[in-house]
């Protein structure tokens, strides 16, 4: 009944305005944006303690939050050049969100806003799994997640504190909204503990198909006779593989479903209105028990797709 009554609610949200862009519809009917409009509750951030361990802050939180989180860095790679992460602790069955998250759910976001003489600090996301979520499917992390940190000094000859502002969503049967700060001055020298944790989480990124390997290992045709513009990729690659994501342009929502060992499906269930291309990029991650792959695509819209919009 609950879930019927989210899904209704989606679809109204979906058709409000004629002109209307509703990238993020699928969000309002979850039960953490009614926890985060109605409530405005979240967890709360802990004090920055001494520590012993100079590779590692302390984790924020209490041993009973659904969530916590620490920075951690491994090892200087080179002149101003620093491996760091940001691990997320989670308890019992607690998930937590992808950049995309899926039907319902809130993407991370990091802040490193206060940080001291800081160049860059790019996160990378390791590749999500596909979670049911009160009926819904979302994309994301159960038990924990470490997103890794490349850090590069504005002063090569000077440390690096970096501080890190990290807001996300935490669920398990209820959601809420948690708010982690961390700091962490990166030690110029040194052992790590923390290098095996950063090389494992650095693995579980998808790296990128070049341009040959996608046209050598990709196929994709579309399927003309679908009421909704709809594509079939077929993966030729060594490994098997056992998910695809889909990321798409705003106004855009494309969902993937695995038909067969190397097939999938990829379906447009909302699109802008008017305006629409010939085709539309895509970036999609595919996942193998060995590896996870990233690479863009332009999927065609068949002609009766590209003249006129789809809510």
């Amino acid at each position: 009944m609950v879930i019927t009554i989210l899904r209704n609610l989606r679809s109204l949200l979906r058709s409000l305005g004629s002109g209307l862009m509703l990238t993020q519809a699928r969000n309002f009917g979850h039960p953490l944006f009614w926890c985060r409009l109605c409530l405005g509750i979240g967890i709360s951030l802990a004090p920055l303690a001494a520590k012993s361990d100079p590779f590692a802050t302390l984790w924020t939180g209490s041993g009973s939050d659904k969530a916590q989180m620490r920075l951690i860095a491994g090892a200087p790679r080179g002149k101003g050049l620093y491996a760091a992460a940001a691990e997320i602790k989670l308890a019992g069955a607690a998930i937590t969100y992808w950049r995309t998250p899926g039907e319902a759910g809130v993407p991370p976001t990091f802040s490193f806003q206060g940080s001291e003489n800081l160049g860059s600090a790019t996160v990378a996301y390791p590749a999500p799994q596909r979670i049911n979520e009160q009926g819904l499917e979302a994309f994301g992390y159960r038990g924990g997640v470490t997103f890794p940190i490349t850090v590069v000094a504005r002063d090569p000859a000077k440390p690096v504190r970096l501080r890190l502002m990290l807001d996300y969503a935490v669920c398990d049967n209820i959601c809420l909204p948690a708010k982690s700060v961390a700091e962490l001055q990166l030690p110029q020298n040194g052992t790590s503990a923390e290098e095996k944790l950063i090389a494992q989480a650095a693995a579980r990124v998808p790296i990128p198909l070049t341009n040959g390997a996608v046209q050598k290992e990709i196929v994709i045709t579309a399927d003309q006779a679908a009421p909704q513009p709809r594509w079939i990729l077929t993966w030729n690659g060594a490994a098997t593989p056992i998910d695809l994501f889909a990321e798409a342009p705003d106004g855009w929502d494309i969902e993937t479903k695995k038909l067969a060992d190397r097939k999938f499906s990829l379906v447009a269930i909302q699109q802008p209105l008017k305006g629409l291309p010939q085709r539309v990029s895509a970036q999609l991650t595919l996942t193998t028990a060995q590896q996870s792959y990233v690479f863009t695509v332009a999927l065609d819209l068949p002609a009766q797709a590209s003249s006129a919009g789809t809510k």
